[in-house]
């Protein structure tokens, strides 16, 4: 009877460490998963394992404090959490209240003060355009190196260092790690959307702000589009509103009376500004003199910057081929 052969509990264990390592990041990329298997080398490591941190950061819910010091829990008596944590029962409540309600009732539930609450979100936007801030650098960063690595490469294959077989080999290999590189910034981008959507929304409850009519828009006595009609307003028309939910907006019209139009019917007006690259970097006169309005603004810029530089690495890859690139 032949021998059944080991079962190779190294290889399960390595496996098994693999995937506690990558574990934080929501779906690391097949390459991460392989390197840290293998312990291949790859030159650019260091840049990518940056950007994936930034990666568990913003993959997390958002709750009060996630990022900012413990000198702002001090002063206002709030629990802070480390960037790449947050308690089981806050995240939790995230998520029954929804993406962007959920920071704001984990805001609200810390204090029913205004001023406090005006405290707390301005601390956490402070403190997630700081982390929007390095994302980037990260990302720049790691492109660079994939591009160093590319242009090391041609330079080996025409001195003569490296044949031109195992030259497309290696290539190759660079251009799917580029490849992996863009997913896992695609994946931040995204996740990095709902954290600024949260921040807008604790913004719009501590202040309402100015939204602008996409088109003609009815604005409803209720959230109800069966009740009464208050008015219509025109294509363009900024108004003052505050979310309530995924699906109304309730504005104040002229003389004070309010009603509530459709999300579909609206765009936010910072939204609208950051969308151009000439006013993304101007406050918007209803921001100006207010921390938290000027932050989120800030924030709002910061991230359509790096959703264009994810956009632009996304579509230019160039300088990855040994010829004619």
């Amino acid at each position: 009877m032949a021998p059944r052969p080991r079962r190779r509990f190294g290889t399960w264990l390595s496996l098994l460490a693999a995937l506690a390592m990558v574990g934080c990041d929501s779906t690391p990329t097949m390459h991460s998963f392989i390197d840290k298997i293998t312990g291949s080398a790859d030159s650019c490591s260091t840049q990518r394992e940056s950007l994936e941190s930034y990666g568990n950061y913003f993959a997390q819910n958002m709750v009060v404090g996630a990022a900012t010091a413990a000198t702002i829990a001090t002063v206002i008596g709030v629990v802070t959490h480390q960037s790449t944590t947050t308690t089981l029962a806050m995240a939790a409540t995230a998520a029954t209240i929804g993406a962007a309600g959920g920071y704001w009732k984990s805001v609200s539930d810390k204090s029913t003060n205004m001023d406090a609450r005006r405290q707390l979100v301005q601390g956490d936007v402070k403190a997630e355009n700081q982390k929007i801030d390095g994302a980037q650098q990260a990302f720049n960063q790691l492109i660079d190196c994939r591009r160093k690595q590319a242009a090391d490469l041609k330079a080996d294959v025409s001195a003569g260092r490296v044949s031109r077989a195992d030259g497309d080999k290696q290539m190759s290999e660079i251009r799917a790690r580029y490849n992996d590189d863009i997913e896992i910034a695609k994946r931040i981008n995204s996740n990095m959307a709902e954290h600024t959507a949260n921040l807008e929304y604790a913004n719009e409850q501590l202040k309402p702000q100015p939204y602008v009519t996409t088109h003609s828009a009815v604005v409803y006595a209720s959230q109800n589009n069966s009740s009464a009609q208050v008015t219509t307003l025109k294509a363009q028309t900024t108004v003052s509103g505050a979310a309530i939910d995924q699906n109304w907006v309730k504005v104040t019209l002229a003389g004070g009376r309010t009603g509530y139009v459709q999300t579909g019917d609206v765009q936010l007006q910072a939204e609208k500004l950051v969308q151009s690259k000439k006013t993304r970097q101007t406050t918007p006169p209803a921001a100006k003199g207010d921390p938290v309005a000027e932050g989120v603004f800030t924030n709002l810029s910061k991230r359509q910057d790096f959703d264009d530089s994810v956009q632009v690495a996304s579509t230019d890859n160039s300088g990855f081929q040994l010829s004619g690139g």
